[in-house]
């Protein structure tokens, strides 16, 4: 591909641009709209249902209010609502909707006298919004990633290598929104046949990033340069990348914090400020009030099946209803975790020549430390581990303090070598009942992935993480996933 053979764009094709550019827009827009209207209905009915005060046409003025919730989404940057990584769009929807919805309970104050009275309408509106609007953004996204109208053009420019590697990463991941259209590398014929783009995406060097910026105006720029020193980069974003309105470097910080890090000017030289949340008193303060909080609530909501799954495992097999085994906590502190009994009371000698007997197995326990048809369990367990019930007197230990709602799970003492240079990450925090491990596939993981994803949590702790894990657990134990 030369400068040459590319022609200017015409003036249908720019008008077809714009088009897909707003069309990504109002898709994000009306999930929105979707969301919000659903959390507020909801809301209402409810407040009906159990105290007929207002009647629902009441809240009919209430819809332009509606306005309130776009203005601080856009404001907060949720909009056109791509390249986004999931965790992070949560937090900045938990941050707007709580800012959109003190705004509309501040108007009503002025406008509408006595509807303090239903505020209870705004709270239950609230707590909705946070799970209508992500899954209402996710279910659009999966709808609109196969649509050719979606996202937003993307050039992709720098080191052939880098380049081709995040080619593939976007088009396998087309939800981000980040549609490429062209690869431009320092050294086009250094990309092999076999990674090279197909022909709905245009290739080629450096040197035309003028020719295909005139093309996609509007779009975005990804410079994948991670292995070139900061001259390289500089000169390269000056030449080429600076043509586009919205620029993406991809530096060479591989397995570094990439959550709620903000950049910084220092005497002229760009700086990014990495917090270390948990090392600080009151980030923990607020993680272990947010676990004692939830943690009795659900308890106590829970009792009924609690005490349901005791009975059961005491009738379905001989043995204790409890099983408590002892785990390495937060700073090498053992701890004893307690779980309802899924497995024969001689559980160990069961493994032992089952292992034994099937040397094939011996593989997959050494790796995962979990068998996929484990003989020690017992039929009720089955059921309980599928649900993820045995997993409840677990709470006991959050509200001790051994444990913490979201966190990596707890290891034995045998599993501290699998773990290698993550293991001191892991000292850092409070084990967890569930944690991006869960809802990351469980199971179905490789125990490799597992540290890595205990290592990225830690790194990347934020309340608004703990809440995104746990709303996400709701879904994994709903569906099963990953769970024998």
């Amino acid at each position: 591909m030369s400068t040459a053979t590319i022609s200017a764009p015409s003036v249908s094709s720019q008008t077809i641009r714009v088009l897909h550019r707003y069309l990504t827009l109002g898709s994000i827009v009306i999930a929105d709209l979707l969301a919000l209207m659903s959390a507020g209905a909801l809301a209402v009915v409810i407040r009906y249902l159990f105290h007929a005060q207002y009647t629902p046409s009441d809240w009919l003025s209430f819809l332009p209010g509606m306005l309130i919730f776009f203005f601080v989404f856009a404001w907060s940057g949720l909009y056109p609502g791509i390249a986004t990584n999931p965790i992070e769009e949560f937090r900045l929807i938990l941050r707007s909707s709580s800012i959109g919805f003190l705004l509309l309970i501040g108007a009503t104050v002025f406008l509408r006298q006595g509807i303090f009275a239903s505020r209870i309408v705004f709270l239950m509106a609230w707590a909705m919004t946070m799970l209508f609007v992500p899954v209402s953004r996710r279910l659009v996204r999966g709808w609109a990633a196969g649509r050719s109208w979606w996202g937003i053009p993307t050039v992709i420019l720098g080191e052939a290598e880098a380049g081709a590697m995040m080619l593939k990463l976007l088009e396998g991941h087309a939800r981000v929104g980040l549609r490429p259209v062209a690869l431009l590398v320092e050294n086009s014929r250094e990309v092999p046949l076999r990674q090279r783009p197909s022909k709905d995406i245009l290739f080629g060097d450096l040197k035309e990033a003028q020719t295909i910026a005139r093309m996609h105006q509007h779009c975005y720029a990804v410079l994948a340069m991670p292995k070139s020193g900061s001259e390289r980069v500089t000169k390269i974003f000056n030449e080429c990348a600076d043509l586009y309105r919205n620029v993406l470097i991809i530096p060479d910080l591989f397995g570094m914090r990439s959550l709620s890090v903000s950049a910084k000017d220092i005497c002229g030289v760009l700086a990014l400020e990495v917090d270390q949340k948990l090392a600080f008193l009151m980030p923990q303060l607020v993680k272990r009030c947010f676990d004692m909080i939830i943690s009795a609530t659900v308890a106590l909501l829970l009792l009924p099946v609690f005490l349901f799954v005791y009975v059961a495992v005491k009738l379905t097999s001989a043995g204790p209803a409890f099983y408590t085994q002892t785990r390495i906590g937060r700073n090498e502190e053992p701890f004893r975790v307690r779980k309802f009994r899924s497995m024969v009371v001689d559980a160990d000698q069961v493994l032992r020549r089952h292992l034994q007997a099937n040397l094939a197995l011996q593989e997959e326990w050494s790796r995962d430390h979990k068998l996929k048809r484990d003989p020690r369990v017992t039929r009720i367990g089955r059921i309980l581990r599928k649900t993820s019930l045995d997993e409840l007197p677990q709470l006991w230990n959050v509200l001790c303090g051994e444990m913490s709602l979201v966190g990596p799970r707890p290891i034995v003492e045998s599993e501290i070598e699998k773990y290698g240079t993550v293991y001191r990450q892991y000292q850092r925090v409070t084990p967890g009942v569930t944690g991006l491990w869960q809802i990351s596939g469980r199971n179905n993981t490789t125990y490799e992935m597992r540290t890595r994803l205990d290592d990225y949590y830690v790194r990347n702790w934020s309340l608004s993480l703990d809440i995104y894990i746990l709303l996400r657990t709701l879904k994994t134990i709903f569906l099963s996933e990953g769970a024998y």
